[in-house]
């Protein structure tokens, strides 16, 4: 496996920093791209990667987190992709899709296909992929997602620490790649928005036992001080950047 960070920003970081949220997993099933903010399709075509992705999972419907995609599949459509893609997303982002991408998804040169997400497994042959809610009470719909193709890794999306159902979900995982959208200075703002501090994902790594963990959605303005505050920290750790790969 190997963790492609496309995008490690948050949706309220000003700037260019730090690009929107977005991940491609390679796995011997398949590739698997997890959400895709604005801009993503940019870097998946300088990897030569659009015409490749098998599946896209989308966490939830905030814009931060799906506003690439139409863009990416029309660019694969001009790259003459004809491959089909298989799209997990909660419901407002599929009816966005089929409101601005009418045409790549009834004359694309490659079957676009849309599912509603579910909680329990939705994707079972080559890899496993099960779906759970997250605790982000300011979206519609969230969902966190663990894929198991050799290694288990949870994406926990945007969320609220301490979530049962991400609890009950990824326990004993081998990677978990946790949202850490604030330091301890703004945990008010954190928890007005239903996110995540890097002090409060670290104890979620460790309360579902995973062996590594990935710190990802750094907002610039809200945890600046990220690096330091995981300096000290006894166990494997990761911070997030983009343009990283990490090999799992």
């Amino acid at each position: 496996m190997r963790l492609h960070i496309i995008g490690s920003g948050a949706g309220g970081s000003p700037g260019s920093r730090r690009w929107r949220a977005a991940s491609l997993l390679e796995t011997g099933a398949g590739l698997i791209l997890i959400d895709c903010g604005v801009g993503c399709h940019y870097k998946l075509s300088d990897k030569g990667l659009l015409a490749d992705i098998d599946y896209v999972l989308i966490t939830h419907s905030h814009m931060d987190h799906f506003l690439g995609l139409p863009e990416a599949l029309f660019q694969a459509h001009i790259d003459g992709r004809t491959k089909p893609i298989s799209i997990y997303a909660p419901r407002i982002v599929e009816e966005t899709l089929r409101i601005v991408s009418p045409h790549v998804l009834k004359s694309s040169k490659y079957p676009v296909r849309i599912y509603d997400i579910k909680p329990g497994t939705i994707i079972s042959s080559g890899v496993k992929i099960a779906a759970t809610n997250a605790c982000h009470n300011t979206a519609e719909e969230a969902y966190s997602f663990r894929i198991e193709a050799g290694l288990s890794i949870l994406f926990t999306g945007d969320t609220s620490p301490q979530c049962k159902s991400i609890y009950d979900l990824g326990r004993g995982t081998d990677v978990m790649v946790h949202e850490a959208t604030c330091n301890q200075q703004y945990a008010d703002i954190c928890a007005k928005y239903a996110h995540t501090t890097t002090q409060e994902a670290i104890a979620d790594a460790n309360a579902i036992g995973a062996e590594l963990l990935i710190l990802t959605h750094i907002d610039e303005r809200f945890n600046p001080t990220i690096y330091q505050d995981v300096k000290d920290v006894k166990r494997p750790l990761i911070v997030a950047e983009d343009n990283m790969i990490i090999n799992l």
